[in-house]
């Protein structure tokens, strides 16, 4: 799950996890950077590293997670709702100095989504969630130019990812609280998890 600074995708990626928890499936709730060393260093470097240097944490971070975690219980039968991933990239990478070849050549080995969910919001709104929750990254923006282009890259980067054929879900939240978001991210993937267990007959 990806979207702009707070437009509120943490709150509502573990409303998800609930969701998904609730419905009997078994589901981890984890998040990038993750809270690996690797991670830790990069969530509280944003200061000190800059441009392809913290770039390249970063990735090294996603890299580690995907390993280390996310691999390893996909394979053991639980679904995993990740707060950030991989598209996050195209947006901050890209805000911080990263092109876009040389950001999708640095994840051209990571493993796909099979849902890529970005949640878009009035900037306005995102950047005063932001403020009161406090900045604590200078990825964190301070004015609504900022928030605006922001939301301009994620949403653009939306309709790539789509355009290359991730699976990927759009979701606009308007006015919506957190758990109509939350379920609204939670039908089609229930759908296709109910698809993927319940096959259909083969033709005779």
């Amino acid at each position: 799950m990806d979207g702009p600074s707070g437009v509120g995708k943490t709150t509502c990626s573990r409303l998800l996890a609930d969701i998904l928890t609730a419905l009997g499936l078994p589901v981890l709730h984890t998040t990038q950077p993750s809270d690996s060393p690797i991670g830790a260093l990069a969530r509280s470097g944003t200061h000190d590293f800059h441009n392809l240097a913290l770039t390249c944490l970063v990735a090294a971070d996603r890299y580690h997670h995907i390993a280390t975690v996310i691999e390893p219980e996909l394979r053991a039968g639980r679904v995993v709702v990740c707060d950030r991933y991989v598209p996050s990239a195209f947006v901050l990478d890209r805000l911080d100095g990263a092109d876009v070849a040389f950001i999708t050549n640095l994840y051209r080995h990571a493993r796909r989504a099979d849902l890529a969910v970005f949640l878009l919001g009035d900037p306005q709104v995102c950047l005063r969630r932001a403020q009161q929750r406090g900045t604590y990254s200078r990825f964190h923006r301070s004015d609504l130019a900022a928030a605006e282009t922001e939301r301009a890259l994620f949403a653009e980067t939306a309709e790539q990812f789509r355009a290359t054929g991730t699976p990927t879900l759009i979701h606009q939240i308007g006015h919506a609280d957190a758990g109509a978001v939350a379920a609204a991210v939670a039908e089609p993937i229930t759908t296709a998890i109910a698809a993927r267990s319940n096959p259909l007959p083969r033709a005779r």
